[in-house]
């Protein structure tokens, strides 16, 4: 059982996955999708018998250690719901699993995740652990992977921009890992959740205008469930270094929706206290379902009719 208001290392994070995908074998697939710079498996499980697919990613920035454990439990309770027939807070879990499918990956940098809840300590390679270190950010603090790389600005897409003359797009391991999933799945749309703000972000700069506002639509739907803000379209990519995100990637290379859901308060501290677990996943625990129901059609069946 994956138990909320609780500390996980990446290494019992995978192991849950693999957990999960064992004892319910008859919807659930376990992939390691990669691995990162320090031998971290990078675990995902997909759900659902349909070939219409839902993509949804946490921590890609390593001290936002919240998000990992409650996609962790939000994905044990769909399948929960799924194995005993069970409707979850109306939506009817077994119609909408037999006609798509979600891919959850909970955890795509898993070495800048134990750097901000050990330190640099946690990295066993010596070399990795030296240049993490030069960077003199406290490891509490830390965004990027064993690299010293901020994985979501690694994405090759418009907004791309090089932090250094030696940076290029998709240099990283993880980064490749997420564009090889996209491309393997027939995906309708991709969330990707951060912290902090309670804010859903939709718009894309490089989209079009019917592209921006279908999104709309969808995460002013979204909103109403989570009672979460939304990002106005001035405040998306709009500062100089924010470029070269997955959302914007995949936006671009597939047109289908994708939004970044910023969980937890603006006064939340790094590191982040695992009390905000709780509170944050019954804001966000309808958000995939709802999606899902929208983005391919299941709305009369499966999609609370109160939304």
């Amino acid at each position: 059982m994956v138990v909320l208001n609780k500390r996980y290392s990446s290494r019992e994070i995978c192991e849950k996955l693999q957990i999960l995908a064992k004892e319910y074998s008859d919807i659930a697939v376990y992939r390691e999708i990669g691995a990162s710079y320090d031998r971290r498996p990078i675990g995902m499980v997909r759900i659902g018998m349909g070939k219409p697919t839902l993509i949804l990613t946490g921590g890609i920035h390593g001290r936002e250690s919240v998000n990992p454990v409650i996609l962790l439990h939000m994905l044990e309770r769909y399948l929960q719901c799924f194995q005993e027939e069970e409707k979850f807070d109306g939506y009817d879990i077994c119609e909408l699993f037999v006609h798509t499918s979600l891919c959850v990956i909970p955890l795509l940098n898993p070495d800048g995740y134990e750097i901000a809840q050990k330190g640099f300590g946690q990295i066993h390679n010596p070399m990795l652990a030296q240049v993490c270190r030069m960077k003199r950010i406290p490891a509490d603090q830390w965004k990027m992977n064993a690299r010293a790389v901020d994985i979501n600005r690694n994405f090759p897409c418009q907004s791309y921009i090089p932090a250094t003359v030696d940076d290029f797009p998709a240099s990283e391991k993880e980064t490749r890992a997420l564009m090889r999933i996209f491309e393997e799945y027939h995906t309708v749309g991709y969330v990707d959740f951060h912290s902090r703000g309670k804010i859903i972000y939709y718009y894309r700069r490089a989209k079009s205008y019917s592209f921006n506002t279908k999104s709309a639509r969808i995460a002013r739907r979204l909103k109403r469930l989570s009672g979460y803000t939304l990002g106005a379209p001035a405040d998306e990519g709009n500062k100089l270094g924010d470029g070269g995100n997955s959302v914007q990637y995949y936006a671009e290379q597939f047109d289908h929706p994708a939004l970044t859901v910023e969980t937890l308060p603006d006064q939340a501290e790094f590191p982040l206290d695992c009390s905000y677990q709780r509170e944050a996943y019954e804001e966000i625990r309808l958000v995939p379902l709802e999606l899902l129901g929208v983005l391919t059609g299941e709305k009369k069946e499966n999609i609370r009719k109160d939304v």
